[in-house]
């Protein structure tokens, strides 16, 4: 493709002030040439700062793109071996923690937070809400990644991702498949395939795919307006219980509405231009399928999240890699585990089942440590793209025991370049898990939302501001 020049802030530099990077380019430069518009990737150009050539690369503040990651490990894990003996920067490791030794500097272990509405198998709908349980009758709530979504989302094509080891919502099974809700209290389908996941944020729109999206965006409103006119005819034949019940289906219509036109806004704006990692074929990388390779596909996973990040697709990711119950992961049957992971969590006291439970833990640990390394090595102005994202991972079984509502096992990754001050190991004992989440909105310099977890939180780790 022979491209024309960038659209830049200035007019075109002279050889000599392209040599000295006296000149900068817009954040959403495009190359446009043979009738193609290409998105290009931060460039070191871009930041005002390169105006000088000794502090091209630089980031200003109000430039640093703000990010959270929020991932849940469903059922806990061996405490025992987890959870650090001492406190401080100079904590000793333990063993399960031993794959992020390298990491040391850029996480804190917190440890005592607890949720009213969790333990063991039910914890996945109150991981990022708070209050959601699987009770029937219970009002169902906004989760704080769409929170965020909603107060910084419109920054890029993509508010937030909402991704799985199962896809779909799972609504109405014991264990939900998504920790995202939105606003009026419905869960966000997941997405599990890492392949399905790269083509939503990076394959190109075509003439006929772009006809099609056009085509589905007016089925959707004709049937938006079409539902919207037959509920206001009937609200009007209703009594006042009812007529508040269709006020919050008003209100799951309206959250549909404004996520279709940030849909439609961004349709014709390029996709960014990324080479695709190797996927393979489809059946390995489908966990709801046989012959799931679990450590491959959860490295593809990262990747892709890493990706999305990176190219400023999504600044907003929630994700769990492992269920509640049946885990969806195979527990590294296929490496010699003889258990599944909920049958270790009800150990007993086994020695053979405590035994692999630790090792289990072990090499789902050395996969989160695969997505720091991921993270850290992207570049990003003066720091690298774990300085500038938050990364949460996180369960909401207890480390006393799996199923427990207390002494939650979390840890907090990343956000040097947002201000976190990592302190190693803190204990937090009865601080609500909401209050980590609270800290986050901080670093994120958004306001907390009112009844923010539905009371879940009243205050803030104060170690790591």
């Amino acid at each position: 493709m022979t491209a024309e020049h960038p659209t830049t802030r200035n007019t075109r530099p002279s050889s000599s002030a392209w040599l000295d990077k006296s000149w900068s380019l817009d954040r959403r430069s495009l190359l446009r040439g043979a009738g193609v518009a290409l998105a290009l990737p931060w460039l070191e150009a871009m930041s005002p700062q390169a105006v000088r050539a000794e502090t091209a690369g630089d980031l200003t503040p109000d430039e640093i793109p703000r990010r959270s990651v929020f991932c849940m490990w469903g059922l806990g894990l061996n405490g025992r071996e987890f959870t650090p003996a001492t406190t401080g920067l100079d904590y000793q490791i333990t063993p399960i923690l031993k794959p992020l030794e390298k990491h040391r500097q850029d996480f804190t272990v917190i440890s005592g937070l607890k949720l009213t509405h969790s333990g063991g198998h039910g914890g996945d709908r109150t991981f990022l809400t708070g209050t959601n349980t699987h009770k029937s009758g219970v009002k169902l709530r906004v989760s704080c990644d769409q929170e965020l979504a909603a107060a910084i989302g419109n920054q890029t094509r993509y508010p937030s991702l909402t991704l799985g080891i199962r896809r779909g919502t799972g609504f109405g099974n014991p264990q939900d498949n998504t920790l995202s809700w939105s606003p009026s209290g419905t869960p966000i389908p997941a997405e599990n395939r890492p392949h399905v996941l790269f083509d939503q944020l990076f394959r190109p729109e075509t003439a006929d795919t772009l006809a099609e999206r056009e085509a589905e965006f007016a089925r959707r409103s004709s049937v938006i307006d079409s539902v919207r006119g037959e509920a206001k005819t009937l609200s009007t034949r209703l009594g006042r219980v009812d007529r508040e019940k269709l006020d919050e289906y008003f209100t799951g219509i309206r959250d549909l509405e404004k996520k279709m036109q940030a849909e439609k806004s961004w349709l014709y704006q390029p996709k960014p231009l990324v080479d695709a990692p190797e996927f393979g074929s489809e059946q390995g990388l489908d966990p709801t399928k046989g012959g799931l390779d679990y450590r491959r596909y959860q490295r593809l996973m990262y990747d892709v999240i890493t990706l999305a990040l990176q190219t400023d697709s999504t600044r907003i990711i929630s994700y769990m890699p492992r269920m509640d119950n049946s885990d969806g992961t195979g527990a590294f049957k296929g490496e010699g585990n003889p258990y599944g992971y909920h049958e270790m969590t009800h150990h007993g006291e086994d020695t053979d089942k405590l035994k692999w439970w630790t090792i289990a833990d072990t090499w789902y640990m050395e996969e989160w440590a695969y997505f720091l390394d991921r993270l850290k090595s992207v570049k990003e102005g003066n720091g690298t793209l774990l300085d500038h994202t938050m990364v949460a991972w996180g369960s909401t079984g207890g480390t006393i025991n799996a199923h427990n509502n207390h002494h939650l096992p979390a840890v907090l990754c990343g956000g040097r370049g947002l201000g976190v001050r990592h302190q190693g190991h803190v204990v937090r004992n009865d601080d609500y898990l909401g209050n980590l989440w609270q800290t986050m909105f901080g670093f994120m310099n958004v306001p907390v939302p009112e009844k923010f977890q539905g009371g879940e939180a009243d205050g803030v780790i104060t170690e790591l501001a």
